[in-house]
């Protein structure tokens, strides 16, 4: 999304076609705002519920919660209160207003721009926290024992 937006930045951010096809049925009334932010809160909750997931996995096989993985729980609450700020304020004032809109205070092109990279710097910090508590997971046997298996060790 970012490098087509970055091509020609005076147009709309792209998205998937499949991406549009949600946004129109999930904008109620016909209200494309209330889509696109509802799809992107559904999206968001999605990311949490995974990583909320691998932190109860991390303290079921008793190795508790990674620090990266604590990190990216943290980064993705906020994105998804965030998210929940934004749609509600577009069921209840038609606008949405959260950190990535200024509170409302910048609108138009501005806002476009800085809500494209507002969005791509927290969903990479989100995915690279992620990522390094994947392989923190998989390098103490975490995931292993959570499908089942026994926990892979260097046996030089």
């Amino acid at each position: 999304q970012l490098g087509f937006w970055v091509a020609p930045p005076a147009e709309p951010p792209w998205m998937t076609p499949w991406a549009m096809e949600l946004t129109h049925w999930l904008a109620v009334g016909g209200n494309q705002a209330l889509g696109i932010e509802l799809l992107h809160l559904i999206g968001n909750l999605i990311f949490l519920a995974g990583l909320t997931a691998l932190a109860l996995v991390g303290r079921r096989v008793g190795h508790g919660v990674p620090r990266n993985l604590r990190i990216a729980l943290t980064i993705q609450t906020l994105h998804v209160v965030e998210h929940t700020a934004l749609t509600s304020s577009v069921i209840l004032d038609g606008q949405a207003v959260g950190v990535a809109t200024f509170f409302g205070l910048v609108d138009g092109q501005a806002m476009t721009s800085w809500r494209v990279w507002f969005h791509f710097l927290i969903n990479l910090a989100a995915s690279w926290y992620t990522a390094r508590a994947l392989l923190d997971l998989r390098r103490t046997g975490v995931l292993a024992v959570a499908m089942g298996r026994p926990a892979w060790t260097d046996q030089r």
